[in-house]
């Protein structure tokens, strides 16, 4: 009898051991983001494909995997090439940009005479997630911002107070000129 409570004693260990090592393992492999053969394929799947001459350093992070996907992207691009990317999909310029709290907040027109404006959206960037620290948009001072928000068949500003069933699609684009860097963001889920 005593030699069976030793055994599943010792079961009992070796099952929150293996535990613990298969949850330390998925931990590490989630923080460690990208390397850049990854980031390079994935840019070319929710980015661009081919990826233009002048994109250079592109970082990936993929911090939502769970009904839907999320890609932040952060790559140095020249002026030409930018025109490319903006042309690849219907992005409408988009307006004062801010990140905060894990969110990308941006006004689909420009503000009105009380600073405000009356379509404004969000993007979910990260939640539970740390951001790696390469992921700093906040940094910088009224990039040059482009966006895309597809819900279901409704496009930019007519998915406002407007229900509509099917898939969610948000991308945004943002440039720093100066650096000749960008920041590519995009987000899918079903609802």
């Amino acid at each position: 009898m005593n030699t069976l409570y030793n055994i599943r004693i010792k079961m009992l260990f070796l099952f929150v051991f293996v535990g613990m090592v298969g949850f330390i393992i998925l931990y590490v492999r989630s923080h460690r983001g990208m390397s850049e053969e990854e980031a390079s394929e994935a840019f070319k799947r929710y980015v661009l494909n081919p990826i233009p001459k002048s994109v250079t350093n592109i970082r990936a992070d993929q911090p939502k995997k769970f009904r839907g996907y999320r890609y932040i992207f952060r790559f140095n691009i020249n002026r030409d090439d930018l025109g490319l990317l903006i042309n690849s999909g219907p992005f409408v310029k988009v307006w004062n940009v801010k990140y905060e709290d894990g969110d990308i907040w941006w006004g689909w027109d420009r503000e009105d005479q009380f600073g405000m404006s009356e379509y404004t959206s969000i993007a979910i960037c990260y939640q539970s997630k740390r951001e790696p620290d390469w992921f700093r948009p906040q940094l910088w001072d009224e990039p040059e911002a482009y966006a895309f928000r597809k819900e279901g068949d409704l496009l930019n500003i007519e998915t406002f107070g407007k229900k509509s069933s099917g898939p969610t699609n948000i991308q945004i684009l943002l440039y720093n000129e100066n650096e000749a860097e960008a920041y590519f963001i995009v987000t899918y889920w079903e609802k």
